[in-house]
């Protein structure tokens, strides 16, 4: 079967590389290259102790879509390039920072 451009995701990843702010104040992300992978940190913040902690997944791709695993659940992330926001599904949207 032969790919057509709907199989294809439609953004490229390098255009999302940087800092993410949560419009609905969930943690922040982080999106950057190592090597040939493209890894999403998101910073936990304790409200008790104030310290962060990083959790890091690479991002993947399923057809048209890029997603991360977490605990064996499917996060989708989106981009409009119009509108420079960053959408990861259950978290919302983010703004750049």
């Amino acid at each position: 079967m032969k790919r057509t451009k709907k199989d294809y995701p439609s953004f490229n990843l390098f255009s999302i590389v940087g800092t993410w702010e949560s419009v609905n104040l969930n943690p922040t992300v982080i999106i950057y290259r190592n090597d040939k992978e493209y890894l999403l940190s998101i910073i936990y913040v304790s409200e008790t102790t104030k310290q962060a902690s990083p959790a890091t997944y690479e991002i993947r791709q399923d057809d048209s879509q890029y997603f991360i695993s977490i605990a064996s659940k499917r996060l989708y992330v989106d981009y409009d390039s119009v509108k420079d926001v960053l959408s990861i599904s259950s978290l919302g949207d983010y703004l750049r920072n």
